[in-house]
């Protein structure tokens, strides 16, 4: 049974959510939706017009030269301090504690949610207050790396566990249950200024790990605790369709 907290916390999030663009949310009817898809069309072709693809002379399974395709970066921030540029914007709860560290046009973009602007962002993610609610928490943050094909941009892996021993949101109350969270893949995107343009993450690598029943960032840590006052699919565990 959804309690109170738990349905003023989804009220919250709803909240939050409004003020995403309308491709972030859906959008209200079908010319909003068909716009949002048009959107990340576009932003998927100019994606693919920057990264470097290296041409293959080996057999199929040959790996890259990952050594010597970041020895040829020309990108003026190398990849040891792309690597501090990271780290930094993590221990800044993710750029929201130092909004100086993130540019003027940066969006964050995770499975279901986004892209979102910075305001937004910001808003969104300093709400959760998570260092409150789960004061233990750890990120566990792991395998930083530059990415050889896009060479401003670095990924990194995290397996988050905490316990919820304080108040989620504002208004969801402890419940001492635990969360560990499946590995996650997230990344950074920069500039030539060393700002954040560009945030992914919430991305499950083994939905079979942890408690959190396949649902990464916020989704999987409300599922844990059993407060998730998500009803869409796609705040839910994943279960095959009728169709599958």
């Amino acid at each position: 049974t959804m309690t109170k907290a738990t349905a003023r916390a989804g009220v919250a999030l709803g909240k939050c959510r409004t003020t995403f663009p309308a491709r972030a949310r859906g959008g209200m009817n079908t010319r909003s939706r068909e716009a949002g898809r048009g959107s990340t069309v576009r932003s998927a072709s100019t994606l693919l017009e920057k990264v470097e693809y290296v041409e293959q002379k080996e057999d199929f399974y040959a790996t890259v030269n990952e050594e010597q395709m970041l020895k040829n970066s020309t990108f003026p921030i190398k990849a040891e301090e792309l690597l501090a540029l990271a780290k930094e914007f993590l221990a800044t709860n993710n750029g929201c504690d130092k909004p100086e560290l993130l540019a003027d046009d940066f969006t964050f973009a995770g499975p279901v949610v986004g892209p979102i602007g910075k305001e937004p962002f910001i808003k969104a993610f300093s709400g959760f207050q998570i260092t409150e609610a789960f004061p233990d928490m750890k990120a566990n943050a792991y395998n930083f790396h530059v990415d050889p094909f896009e060479l401003n941009r670095v990924w990194f892996c995290t397996r988050a566990v905490g316990t919820h021993t304080g108040t989620l949101m504002g208004t969801i109350q402890p419940t001492n249950k635990k969360v560990y969270s499946p590995p996650q893949m997230s990344s950074v995107t920069f500039n030539e200024k060393g700002q954040a343009t560009h945030l992914t993450a919430g991305y499950v690598l083994d939905r079979a790990v942890g408690n959190t029943e396949g649902l990464g960032g916020v989704f999987g840590i409300l599922h844990a605790i059993g407060k998730s006052p998500f009803k869409f699919p796609e705040g839910r565990p994943w279960k095959p369709s009728w169709q599958y």
